[in-house]
């Protein structure tokens, strides 16, 4: 029999964990500035959004997802020129590029269900621990 995590509720735990991953973001899109000419784009999660009846659930993925951003030009019907994103993967795509910053959340999986979050025991540990060495303090207590 496989042993199942059991699943924490933190309450409010959103804007906890975005404040905890807020200087990482902004070291992130400093990045993408820094290799903005390769025509690569580095996201720092991933959302996926589910509706299940009248309750919106929100998929939070930290990690590295790598895209290739195209310029798509206007055309003769009038619509304007736009970005095409292609997903190329979770690996650096060139060896040539400086390595992305850390980021202490990579790996981890939140449900998002408004201000409330769910998470599993290993994944609540790891911000426990996660916010004792950024902050000094358990926000998540």
């Amino acid at each position: 029999m496989v042993k199942t995590p059991k699943s924490v509720k933190i309450s409010g735990g959103y804007d906890l964990v975005m404040e905890l991953f807020s200087p990482y973001r902004l070291r992130i899109y400093d990045y993408n500035t820094q290799i903005r000419d390769s025509g690569y784009y580095l996201k720092p999660l991933h959302l996926v959004y589910k509706r299940f009846g009248d309750r919106k659930v929100k998929y939070v993925y930290f990690g590295r997802y790598w895209y290739r951003i195209y310029k798509v030009p206007a055309d003769e019907e009038g619509r304007r020129s736009r970005l095409k994103w292609i997903y190329v993967g979770r690996e650096k795509p060139d060896p040539a590029l400086p390595d992305p910053p850390l980021n202490p959340l990579e790996g981890l999986a939140i449900i998002v269900e408004g201000k409330d979050i769910f998470v599993d025991e290993n994944t609540f540990e790891a911000l426990v621990k996660i916010s004792m060495a950024i902050l000094g303090e358990n926000l998540f207590e």
